[in-house]
């Protein structure tokens, strides 16, 4: 039954990270003038624009690109920490905590905290979930009394 939820929890992850990886390299091209979509896209291009001009504070200085390149880059982390959580490898924990770490560095970044924090901790408690899911099975004792 752990092994199973750690698997949801897994295929949340890769879902969101894949989400972020589309949304992230869509939204550089839409920057970068490679193409011009309509729609949502265009609105989300001027919301971010709008957002990171009005911040008091942009410690990493961030543009719209670069921006969305750090979106896309946490996509990429938790989509293969996600993966390497299926198989029970401790470098896909690792990619996790970079990407909780780099979630978090979004709001000092821009010293202001907003909404999306609560997907933070959600992240962070489902991390929790899955280090006590994803333990590897352990031999009952009386499989090593046998030998």
């Amino acid at each position: 039954m752990k092994r199973k939820l750690a698997i949801v929890i897994c295929c949340v992850f890769l879902a969101s990270g894949l989400i972020r990886v589309g949304v992230g390299g869509m939204m550089i091209g839409q920057a970068a003038g490679w193409w011009a979509l309509e729609g949502e896209a265009a609105e989300s291009l001027v919301d971010t624009q709008r957002f990171i001009s009005e911040q008091k504070s942009n410690v990493v200085g961030f543009t719209p690109i670069s921006y969305f390149a750090f979106i896309l880059f946490m996509g990429l982390t938790i989509s293969l920490g996600a993966i390497g959580q299926i198989w029970r490898n401790q470098w896909g924990l690792v990619l996790i905590g970079i990407y909780l770490l780099s979630h978090g560095a979004l709001f000092v970044n821009f010293m202001t905290v907003n909404p999306k924090i609560v997907f933070l901790g959600l992240a962070i408690l489902l991390t929790v979930i899955l280090v006590w899911a994803n333990d590897p099975p352990k031999p009952d004792d009386e499989s090593i009394h046998a030998r």
